[in-house]
């Protein structure tokens, strides 16, 4: 499955990476997603601000509770597409009503 991903700007940090948004298309548990992202050193999230945010294989990953994701230092859309589905398989329990 590909996702419906926009390239919105040059990373600022990262010469010659850019900053993707896209959608999930699902929303996330935030219960269940900062439960999964604890076990990554350095992760944040919050469960009443509905976001989490953690670096992952050397690219800057930010979720919100509606399924949006923000992708940093990735080098074009076939990157992040890659990285979204991994982190699809990686955060699938914590979708609501997905799986």
């Amino acid at each position: 499955m590909d996702y419906d991903i926009v390239i919105t700007r040059p990373c600022t940090d990262a010469p010659g990476r850019f900053i993707a948004e896209s959608s999930f298309g699902h929303r996330f548990n935030m219960d269940r997603l900062c439960a999964l992202v604890k076990a990554i050193d350095g992760a944040r999230c919050s469960e009443s601000l509905g976001v989490a945010k953690f670096d992952y294989n050397d690219k800057t990953v930010i979720l919100y509770r509606g399924g949006r994701i923000d992708l940093r230092k990735i080098k074009d859309v076939e990157d992040a597409n890659a990285i979204m589905k991994e982190l699809e398989a990686l955060l699938k329990e914590a979708f609501e009503n997905k799986y």
